[in-house]
């Protein structure tokens, strides 16, 4: 697996989040997997429309489904300026992106030139290929 290191400017996403469940090894990702599908069938059109954003906002571990800009739902983000990580896979089904997502940090956490940098991450719903972005610091 591999990832390139990009610089991002900072935005404000804003839409509707719902409370991701703790991960239960035994059931995998796909409780996860459905809330956050459910949570982007019910505020896009499309998805191509939106992104998603696992961060934890007000104490809770939340999924974001959120436009740029800051009056398209009762919560935002500010997604900040920085370098991140960027992974992109072709894979289109929930449970196995999800999968994807917990790889990705995994191989930032055997970087020898990177750290993870924050405790938050977009997924680029916008993107032909599913596209994630982790905030990560040179070590």
């Amino acid at each position: 697996m591999s990832f390139e290191i990009v610089q991002l400017g900072g935005a404000v996403f804003s839409g509707k989040r719902v409370e991701i469940p703790a991960f239960d090894p035994q059931k995998g990702f796909a409780v996860m997997s459905e809330v956050k599908a459910a949570a982007v069938a019910d505020f896009a059109g499309t998805k191509e429309e939106v992104v998603g954003i696992n961060a934890n906002i007000d104490g809770v571990q939340t999924y974001l489904v959120a436009k740029e800009g800051a009056n398209h739902g009762d919560t935002s983000f500010e997604f900040p300026e920085g370098q991140y990580a960027k992974f992109v896979t072709k894979e289109t089904e929930r449970a196995a992106i999800d999968g994807f997502i917990g790889q990705s940090y995994g191989e930032i956490g055997q970087s020898e030139t990177v750290g993870i940098a924050g405790h938050f991450n977009l997924e680029d719903l916008r993107e032909t290929d599913f596209t994630i972005y982790i905030p990560v610091v040179s070590k």
